[in-house]
Order: structure tokens, then sequence, then C-alpha cells
């Protein structure tokens, strides 16, 4: 039986985790963390992007295939932009609560983050969870260099524990474009991991979907098939246990 990919995680168990998804360049599953994103403002969160990874346009058009509105969104004060890209390129957009860095450089951008959350964001946060979205994490280490990225992640990880302690964390990894080593750092630091196989065929792209970790005591592995449906919402993202597909 298909479910939805949001049946992977166990909303007890969601505050204070992070989640990394991992896939490959031409996998669908960069759709994922974008899909938690609009579940979770649509679940009265108050989401933060961190965005390293392309113009913020194209970030808006991507979460519009998930049906995520930013722009309303960011209008309604239900989601903040940290647009570290726009900072470094120098592409900027005018838009409520978009914030830009006066430059990106690893020594000093955690406090300059930490000061817009604090300062600018700290009454969107107040009597909210907060959904926070790493877009992506491949994105830091082209801007950054990998060492820097994983010194920043873990420095985050620890502020975060004890400023914003039931905050969930998203991060988006595409393998192909960062080491193995790389990988496998962020996955340690992780209570999810999802990651995703895609190939093609003569009639079209197949891919599968690995469970890999979940932080529940009852928790083993699973294999999954995914695919991108023309549905929409939460139902926009199937999955199906592969056990299933082959009793």
């Amino acid at each position: 039986m298909e479910k939805n990919i949001l049946d992977l995680f166990r909303g007890e168990y969601l505050p204070g985790s992070t989640i990394s998804i991992i896939y490959d360049a031409y996998s669908s599953a960069w759709r994922i963390p974008l899909l938690l994103l609009r579940h979770a403002v649509e679940r009265g969160y108050f989401a933060i992007v961190s965005n390293y990874s392309g113009p913020l346009s194209l970030f808006m058009r991507k979460a519009g295939t998930v049906g995520l509105d930013v722009e309303r969104e960011l209008e309604n004060g239900n989601l903040a932009i940290i647009d570290l890209f726009g900072t470094r390129y120098g592409s900027k957009k005018p838009l409520p609560n978009v914030f830009y860095l006066d430059n990106v450089e690893p020594e000093t951008l955690n406090p300059k983050i930490d000061r817009i959350y604090f300062t600018h964001l700290r009454e969107f946060m107040e009597g909210r969870p907060v959904f926070r979205l790493i877009h992506t994490l491949d994105g830091v280490s082209l801007l950054l260099g990998e060492e820097s990225t994983l010194r920043l992640l873990n420095q985050t990880l620890a502020s975060k524990s004890q400023e914003l302690p039931d905050s969930v964390l998203a991060q988006s990894i595409n393998r192909d474009v960062v080491s193995e080593r790389f990988v496998a750092w962020a996955s340690g630091v992780s209570d999810y991991v999802i990651v995703a196989r895609s190939w093609l065929e003569e009639n079209g792209l197949k891919e599968t979907l690995y469970l890999i970790s979940a932080p529940y005591e009852d928790f083993e592995p699973e294999t999954y098939s995914f695919r991108v449906t023309k549905e929409k919402g939460v139902e926009k993202l199937k999955i199906r246990k592969m056990r299933e597909l082959n009793p």
C-alpha cells in the first residue's frame, strides 16, 4: 500500500531532531525537505530557511512544486529566509522577512545568523515551534568549503540545542557534489537519515528510498519505492515498502 512521505516521521520524535535527506544528481528527493517545510508552516511552526543554493527566485519556484507559496508565507510572518547565496553573489530581493548579511565568511557567519534569529525573528518564534531548513548543505560546502561547513554545522547543532532545544532542523545534501566523508559526518549527527538512489530506464526515472536511521527504539531500516505524483499537498510524494512489491 502506498503512503505519503510524511508517514516516515513520528510526530512525537520530531521536536529537537535533525533530519538529513541525501540524494543524487537525478533524484526527485530534493522535494522532501521542501514538503516538510510546507507541512511545518501549515501546522503552525515558524520556519527559517538558510538559503545557500541558487537565487531566491529559484528556491521559490522549487518550493512551489510542493504547493508552498513562499512569498505569501513571508508576508504572513510564517516564514523567514536568510539568503546567504544572495549575499555572496549580490542577487537580492526586497521581500519582507528576507535577510542578508554584509558578507559570508566562515569565521563570523554563525554569530551573524544568530543575531538575526534573536533580534529580528524573536517575536515570530515566541510561543511557536520552530522549523529550520538548510537549503542545501552541499551548497554551504561550495560557498565555504567542506571543512568549514562541518565546523559550522557542529557549532549550530551545539548552540541551537541550548537556544532552541525543541526546534526541528532539516538539511538536504546532494551527495554527488560533496565527498563521502562529508556525507558520513552529516549522517552521523542526524536523528533521521533518508537516502535516495535514482536511475534511468527506458520508461523513465526510477527511485528507491532508504530510511537508514530514526530516533525510536523499535526502529528498523526500511527500503521503499519512491515517486512524485500529480497530487497536491502531502500526497505529492508517495512511497511503498519494497517487500510489499515483492512478497
